[in-house]
């Protein structure tokens, strides 16, 4: 006869007798590590956005160029617009607040579109030109100067020697204040500049006698 009872389970090996207990993932001392890791960082990363929002809290409604503005021009309310801007201690901007007294005001020195205004560049009718600047006229024919001229263009003014003269050619740096289409209408122009006091009578003098020619430079070049 067959004995049907379970035949008993073989007795376990050494080493399956020594195998560690399996942890599961997730579980023990290591897991709760990782969570407290992990707030850490959502902690830092809302005090970093904290101080974010309070950096932009920082920024101060100033007034800025809506347009090129040459030296000596009167500030209309329609050249300027506010921004917010963060401004640096130390460092003086007209506030958007002040936008009623800067109306009709002289710039003192160009300012481009979209520059904040400075408060150095304010002054009065009275206040322009600086002592050490000129204002002059400059009646110029096609092909004596750029098509590219606008309020606020740096400019070097080349004075051409007399026929006959042993010189040579001059130059001298000047700021474009206004441009205007000459009443003649053969493509001549009429220029306004702000150049050095110690330049204005030469390069006036040459003007008259159709001595003068004007290049385009770049405003940060030398002289």
């Amino acid at each position: 006869m067959v004995d049907t009872k379970t035949a008993p389970a073989p007795a376990a090996s050494p080493r399956q007798r020594e195998a560690p207990p399996v942890r599961l993932l997730g579980t023990g001392p290591r897991r709760w590590r990782w969570l407290v890791l992990a707030l850490g960082m959502m902690t830092a990363g809302g005090l970093s956005g904290a101080l974010a929002l309070e950096r932009m809290d920082d920024r101060q409604g100033v007034l800025v160029a809506d347009t090129d503005l040459p030296a000596g021009h009167v500030v209309t309310a329609e050249d300027l617009r506010v921004a917010r801007i963060a401004v640096a201690d130390g460092v003086s901007f007209v506030g958007s607040e002040h936008l009623e007294e800067t109306v009709g005001q002289t710039l003192t020195v160009p300012v481009t579109e979209g520059g904040v205004l400075p408060e150095a560049a304010l002054g009065t009718e009275a206040a322009f030109p600086e002592p050490d600047r000129a204002v002059l006229g400059v009646a110029l024919r096609p092909g004596r100067f750029p098509s590219s001229l606008v309020p606020g263009t740096a400019v070097s003014v080349v004075v051409h020697p007399e026929e006959g003269a042993t010189t040579g050619v001059e130059a001298y740096r000047a700021l474009v204040r206004s441009v205007q289409p000459s009443a003649v209408d053969d493509g001549s122009v009429e220029l306004e500049l702000v150049a050095a006091s110690t330049d204005a009578a030469a390069v006036a003098s040459a003007a008259a006698a159709e001595r003068v020619s004007v290049v385009q430079v770049n405003p940060r070049g030398g002289a």
